[in-house]
């Protein structure tokens, strides 16, 4: 769904990344699960197949070039890829930035201009408002020179001194200016790890500073960090282990049961020649004058709900320092709306109770460089090798942001009495803050592409998840529909109902169906074909949502009619046959015949290899023009050039199945839409428009007709890689990666489409990190 109508409402310690459990996931008929915390999830999801993503390679394993990863040692020097997205801290048109923050747990953004946003701990949020009680501060004075202490935002330091970068889900600050005699560096991190469902989870972010004086004087340098608690702060404790020391801003009460309840700590920690200060105080203003005096604070705490942390040290001439700073935060209960009450995703691991932020401060100062190495190796793989294009290696990893803002909902437990089992996990995440619809199964068919690349455990989930509002007898779910599911509900009822969108009747659409049964074979599929579990409950779906399918072939050609707006395209008026649905049941079916054979019903599966045959000689007499597949077969235009003609192609290609037209049709095809959709609008510069004409105009009969959308454009590059149309696909996705991440500004909010005049629509769209299926193709590309 996408329309453009109001839709209502320095540690050193070499413990590595264990993988954690995934989500847990009911058994065919039933409603237990193996769930996050309790145990693993199904055995063959702990790999994300072949050519996916994959999880990191083994922590600080050693290795040289083509024997994994780099061998890895405390202390190391932050370097900044060449891949990564970078800004000067006063290169203004949006200032946004990388979030800090696990999956459901909520997350904060420190800005590229210097400035921290933290609204989307309330993960049905989209506040962005600047909070100027959290900053970061610096104090430097040279031996024999003046002190001086800035604030490190744009206003603070001004243009010319700093540089923000981002590789999500890395980022870093470059302090290169004159404003200071010493140099410094700053690399923020969250331990979002693929395959590790436990750390990906965490509410934590990491800031490894690193000081360097290249003076000829020894030089006194501090770093401060504020902050305040406006989750019921109260006060303020210290807590210290070893050379650890936090200072926790704390809440009054008892457990949270709330999204506006919890605690925060700021951490650092202790090493020769490094010392760790704290002080709690009623102003920003105040620990900035404290900090100004000597660089270090007063050791206080009290009554206030502000606080701040501080290291300092004395770097000698040409020397380095490396100290982390850690912000973790314990926010339990979890609510979008006002709809039902959820206990997040890393309480699995450090309890409901909203009082241990300093537990998860302390083993993100313990393990934070192992996390850094994970993330480090993993990024490595796909940045040094050349089989990838520049282009795509930095905008692969900066659009997962979506899953850390997205509103995401990574549930452990009921937190207001719902029908809930306790040992099953349920994920989702937002379609767009415009549209609040959670999950949005025919968007997600292209945007999960990421997650289940990375953590197939949790899309797994999600896919389960819809394949209960097909069929299911289970209490805490929603009656099912005997369809597939538009979405788990809005940020007023997420679980609690299927369809909140109702701008269409979604019941009725053509894509639907087809779009559940190929994302099942996808996450068995890729996984091993091995996960009996995942397929046991999901294949009386997949059954049911085929026949549904079957029974809209009105005509008996094998194919479905569409009568007017009944797929994604949910502003596009398309009748009879049409490419977009056709191409898509044909992938389906050859996906539920493998499916049939998989669990052992040889005579369905006879079934549906005859619904294969039937439907491709169908969309081969009905729809190819002789060059491509034209839009439909009943609409005013027929002969219209949809450039998501071979959606049904892609993914068929995608999963390893066979092509559902002749290749030398999809070259054509894809060919086609290169020259039309692409070097048409606006010069080939912008992406893919998704209708021309045949005369090579664009298809202005609707908003959506008009527009370029940038995950279904995704899409078309990743068909094309496959079928063997690399340079072409390459000048497209080149132009999607200028114009969101250069030319018009879109990072951190990339929008589900724009129109050739330059305006957008849904920013933050669930869609676009169908990039990650680029990737994919590059992986199985002959």
């Amino acid at each position: 769904m996408a329309t453009a109508a109001s839709c209502g409402g320095g540690g050193s310690s070499s413990s590595s990344s264990d993988g954690g459990a995934g989500p847990g996931g009911a058994g065919a008929g039933t409603s237990t699960g193996a769930g996050a915390g309790t145990s693993q999830g199904p055995a063959s999801s702990s790999s994300s197949g072949a050519g996916t993503g994959g999880a990191p390679p083994a922590v600080g394993s050693g290795g040289s070039e083509g024997g994994g990863p780099p061998a890895h040692a405390p202390g190391e020097p932050i370097s900044i890829p060449a891949q990564a997205w970078s800004r000067g801290i006063t290169d203004g048109v949006y200032e946004d930035g990388a979030p800090i923050g696990g999956f459901g747990a909520g997350t904060i953004t420190w800005r590229f201009d210097g400035r921290f946003y933290k609204g989307r701990l309330d993960i049905g949020s989209n506040d962005q408002n600047v909070d100027n009680s959290a900053g970061f501060f610096m104090y430097q004075k040279a031996e024999g020179g003046d002190a001086q202490t800035k604030r490190l935002d744009k206003d603070g330091l001004g243009q010319g001194q700093a540089t923000y970068s981002s590789l999500f889900p890395r980022s870093w600050v470059d302090y290169h200016g004159a404003a200071f005699p010493c140099k410094a560096k700053v690399e923020q991190y969250s331990p979002i790890i693929p395959g590790d469902y436990k750390k990906t989870s965490y509410p934590v972010g990491v800031y490894r500073w690193e000081i360097t004086n290249p003076t000829g004087a020894p030089c006194d340098v501090a770093v401060m960090l504020t902050w305040k608690n406006d989750h019921g702060g109260n006060g303020a404790t210290v807590q210290t282990s070893g050379d650890d020391v936090g200072l926790v801003l704390t809440r009054g009460g008892g457990a949270p049961s709330s999204e506006g309840q919890g605690e925060f700590t700021l951490a650092s920690r202790n090493a020769p020649g490094v010392v760790v200060s704290y002080q709690s105080a009623d102003s920003v203003a105040a620990l900035q004058s404290e900090l100004a005096n000597d660089g270090a604070l007063a050791n206080t705490t009290g009554g206030h709900s502000l606080g701040a942390i501080a290291f300092k040290a004395t770097v000698e001439p040409g020397k380095s320092v490396i100290v982390p700073i850690v912000l973790a935060w314990d926010i339990p209960v979890t609510q979008a709306g006002s709809g039902d009450r959820w206990y997040r995703a890393y309480t699995r691991h450090f309890g409901r109770t909203g009082n241990a932020s300093w537990t998860i401060a302390a083993e993100a100062l313990a393990e934070h460089e192992p996390w850094l190495w994970a993330i480090q190796d993993w990024q490595a793989s796909v940045l040094d090798d050349p089989k990838y294009p520049e282009w795509l290696k930095g905008a692969l990893f900066n659009e997962l942001y979506y899953y850390a803002i997205a509103g995401t909902y990574w549930e452990a437990g009921a937190a207001s009495g719902q029908p809930d089992d306790p040992d099953e996990d349920m994920f989702t995440s937002l379609e767009s803050y415009i549209y609040p619809f959670y999950g949005t199964s025919d968007v997600r068919f292209y945007g999960s592409w990421a997650l289940f690349s990375l953590w197939p455990d949790i899309d797994k989930q999600e896919v389960r998840q819809f394949c209960d509002s097909v069929t299911t007898t289970r209490s805490d779910r929603p009656r099912a529909i005997g369809t597939t599911a538009h979405d788990f509900g809005d940020n007023e009822s997420v679980f609690r109902k299927w369809n909140a969108y109702t701008y269409r009747d979604s019941t009725n659409w053509k894509d639907l169906n087809s779009k559940l049964v190929l994302m099942v074979y996808r996450d068995w599929a890729l996984t091993g074909k091995t996960d009996k579990a995942f397929l046991d409950y999901c294949w009386p779906a997949v059954k049911m949502a085929m026949q549904k399918v079957k029974g809209q072939d009105g005509d008996g050609d094998g194919l479905p009619e569409s009568n007017g707006i009944d797929q994604t395209y949910d502003d596009m008026d398309l009748h009879g046959n049409t490419a977009y649905c056709g191409g898509l049941f044909i992938a389906a079916s050859e996906a539920a015949k493998e499916l049939a054979t998989a669990v052992g019903d040889a005579s369905l599966a006879s079934t549906y290899q005859t619904w294969v045959e039937q439907s491709k000689g169908g969309f081969e007499s009905k729809l190819w023009t002789g060059s491509y597949y034209k839009i439909d077969t009943g609409s005013r235009d027929t002969n219209r050039i949809m450039s998501d003609q071979l959606a049904g192609q892609w993914y068929a290609r995608a999963l390893g199945l066979p092509p559902i037209v002749d290749p030398s049709h999809a070259a054509s095809a894809f060919t086609k839409i290169y020259e039309n959709n692409f070097k048409r609008f606006d010069g080939g510069t912008r992406g893919v428009v998704n209708v021309m004409t045949a005369n090579g105009s664009v298809d202005g009969t609707s908003n959506q007709t008009r527009e370029c959308w940038v995950g279904t454009s995704w899409g078309v590059v990743a068909g094309m890689i496959q079928e063997g149309l690399a340079a072409q696909a390459g000048e497209i996705g080149a132009s999607l990666v200028d114009t969101i991440w250069k030319t018009d500004g879109l990072w951190f909010r990339t929008p589900e489409a724009w129109e050739g005049n330059g305006s957008i629509r849904a920013p933050y769209y669930m869609r676009a990190t169908t990039l990650w299926a680029a990737k994919h193709a590059y992986d199985i590309a002959p």
